[in-house]
């Protein structure tokens, strides 16, 4: 016989999910990008980030505020500096400090900035979360996601 294994829905809608952790969204700068397009280019101190846009509204315009939001595939702790890593096709890996456990599967991730210009914080799911004040590497999941209000900065 086989098992049928159901994975759980991360969020029921979009509007849901900005509702739930809206508290961690913040103002990036955004890459011109096709009006329409899902895919933006947003620019953080660490690099740009190609984000998957999940909002339901099409974006145009230079900023917005963003909740960043990844999948967390494995967790480990390390001693290595914040910093972004780009593998390719929609996959990262992220080091960072854990700033905050939202519950079993929901943990904040905290890449402080050198220059002490502006944190970028990642509000990551996982199986397990790690203890809040950890520095961890993490390997993502495609893809690296954004939800953004459907009100928009002017």
């Amino acid at each position: 016989m086989n098992a049928t294994i159901r994975r759980v829905a991360l969020e029921d809608s979009p509007e849901s999910f900005w509702e739930r952790f809206s508290n961690y969204a913040q103002t990036w700068p955004v890459s011109p990008e096709p009006m329409g397009s899902p895919l933006l280019e947003v620019l953080t101190p660490w690099g740009p980030l190609f984000v998957f846009d999940r909002t339901l509204t099409p974006f145009s315009g230079e900023e917005a505020l963003f909740i960043v939001h990844g999948q967390a595939l494995h967790w480990e702790p390390t001693s290595d500096a914040p910093s972004v890593e780009h593998l390719g096709g929609g996959r990262y890996k992220v080091t960072g400090r854990v700033e905050k456990v939202l519950d079993a599967h929901y943990f904040v991730l905290e890449l402080d900035d050198a220059s002490n210009e502006k944190n970028l914080q990642i509000v990551l799911a996982a199986a397990n979360s790690p203890s809040p004040g950890m520095l961890i590497k993490v390997h993502l999941a495609p893809p690296l996601m954004v939800f953004r209000s459907d009100v928009q900065l002017r």
